[in-house]
């Protein structure tokens, strides 16, 4: 079943108000050219007036703005640990392990901050980027017969234990479900992809080599193989399960982001991109080259979203217009309101882009629009179970 928004008028922010309502915080829309966008909440029902969800409505800044000029003017960077804001002491991971010549399993252990009997972290060796990853599990509680698996992708900063288990607490969302729930870690800034060069920063990054041809070999040595597959993300993580399922059409069922963007070509996606990459010291250069390159198209879900078709598809974004809340939740730090703002305005015009795409190449999809939230698990949060609930049913979940 589709829910995709309503169509309205153009999205506009006339102001962040902090919650004391004492501070008011201009700040231009990053939208794409034309967009008319409305909004559905989690459950599908009704439209929202984005003119009704920020303070004062009307348009705040040039008409004929571009894409990559109401970013800049927000200055935007992603704040450190966007897409986790998982506090937890995180083990330094090396970037080269001794040369690894077997893809497999070479150690498993559990972790005191998270208890669930279900949870195990395998480590597991890749050749391809001669090193070891941790890759964090939940297991479904039956443990007998064959079983689907779900692949979920962190963000930019890929924390260990990964921003699902916290804050988002997704085992105890598939308590009842008979599925394996599978986190990999150590991805930071990588976009999960194979990158043209290694960086004297990043280091060695063959993400999609590892995902998709090395670790689900070691994974059904581990878990058994898997009846059916699905892969989902936030943020940076969300682009990229899309992309990896455009690249990948055989090997996914079910395909969800939470608040993602799905084009690095265009002026939105292109800043994102690099802004991920060059905050955490990489390269940009070393990622597909310079802008322009073939791996920018190859790597386009916009362009390619055909290869959706058949798939069960869910994506989500907030407004960037904060809630009666987030002011509190930021301690008052400004800069990184902002950036949280700007970060999720600029996905929810990049989530429009990739709606309207599905509907040109008539590609079925649901499409959740939250009338609030900043780029954070407070807004990737109100998606996690709408999303389980729509794709765990097509793996047999």
């Amino acid at each position: 079943m589709s829910h995709r928004p309503h169509r309205l008028s153009p999205l506009v922010v006339a102001a962040l108000v902090a919650a004391t309502g004492a501070v008011s915080v201009p700040v231009a829309v990053a939208q794409s050219a034309g967009s008319d966008v409305g909004m559905v909440n989690s459950a599908g029902g009704g439209s929202v007036d984005p003119s009704s969800a920020a303070a004062g409505s009307g348009h705040v800044g040039s008409a004929g703005s571009t894409e990559s000029q109401s970013l800049a003017a927000l200055g935007v960077m992603p704040p450190l640990g966007t897409g986790s804001q998982n506090t937890a002491a995180e083990p330094a991971l090396p970037h080269e392990d001794p040369p690894v010549s077997e893809v497999k399993v070479v150690d498993r252990e559990g972790d005191p901050l998270v208890p669930d009997p279900r949870f195990t972290r395998l480590w597991v060796s890749s050749v391809a980027m001669n090193r070891i990853v941790p890759v964090e599990v939940i297991r479904s509680g039956n443990q007998s017969g064959p079983k689907p698996r779900l692949y979920l992708l962190d963000g930019v900063d890929a924390p260990t234990p990964s921003g699902w288990l916290l804050p988002g607490d997704i085992g105890a969302k598939v308590a009842d479900r008979n599925v394996d729930l599978v986190m990999v870690q150590g991805a930071d800034a990588s976009l999960y992809a194979d990158w043209l060069n290694d960086d004297p920063v990043l280091g060695r990054n063959r993400w999609e080599t590892f995902m998709t041809e090395e670790l689900p070999g070691a994974l059904d040595a581990e878990l058994g193989a898997a009846t059916k597959t699905g892969i989902a993300g936030l943020s940076m993580g969300g682009g990229a399960a899309a992309a990896l399922a455009v690249r990948h059409p055989e090997k996914y069922e079910a395909v969800g982001s939470l608040g993602g963007c799905y084009s690095a070509a265009d002026d939105i996606g292109f800043l994102l991109t690099k802004v991920t990459v060059e905050t955490r010291g990489g390269q940009l250069g070393n990622l597909w080259g310079e802008r322009g390159a073939p791996g920018y198209a190859e790597h386009d879900v916009i362009r390619h979203a055909e290869k959706l078709r058949g798939k069960t598809l869910y994506f989500s974004t907030a407004t960037g217009v904060p809630g009666p809340h987030e002011w509190a939740e930021h301690n008052g730090d400004m800069l990184r309101f902002v950036q949280g703002a700007g970060l999720e305005q600029a996905v929810h015009a990049c989530t429009v882009k990739l709606d309207r795409r599905l509907d040109q190449v008539g590609v079925d999809a649901r499409i959740d629009y939250f009338p609030t939230g900043l780029h954070n698990w407070g807004s990737f949060g109100q998606g996690v179970q709408p999303m389980l609930d729509t794709l765990l049913p097509r793996l047999g979940a």
